[in-house]
């Protein structure tokens, strides 16, 4: 069940996602700049444009000629479906769960 959030962004003042691990970020609007810790390069989006957040590292996004709006979609698994997964990493192998 995703969760989404949107965000206006404004120059100048950069935004900080900490807890945005694989989530999509999406430009609804405006130009924005990302710059992630341990990726090369810099990346400057555009309305329609998007970016997967990686796994590791502080990720930084700012509007760029005016102001912005990103949409932050992270996907969240529900907690049934990890439990699940781990039983059946545990099973022997060729057995099935029902």
């Amino acid at each position: 069940m995703p969760t989404r959030e949107t965000l206006l962004l404004h120059p100048d003042r950069p935004l900080r996602l900490d807890a945005a691990r694989h989530a999509e970020l999406r430009v609804e609007s405006g130009t924005v700049w990302i710059t992630a810790s341990g990726v090369a390069g810099d990346l400057f989006l555009s309305a329609g444009e998007s970016y997967r957040v990686p796994c590791e590292g502080k990720v930084l996004v700012e509007a760029v000629r005016g102001a912005a709006a990103v949409r932050l979609e992270r996907k969240t698994r529900r907690l049934i479906s990890v439990l699940f997964e781990s039983c059946r990493v545990m099973l022997p192998k060729g057995m099935a769960m029902p």
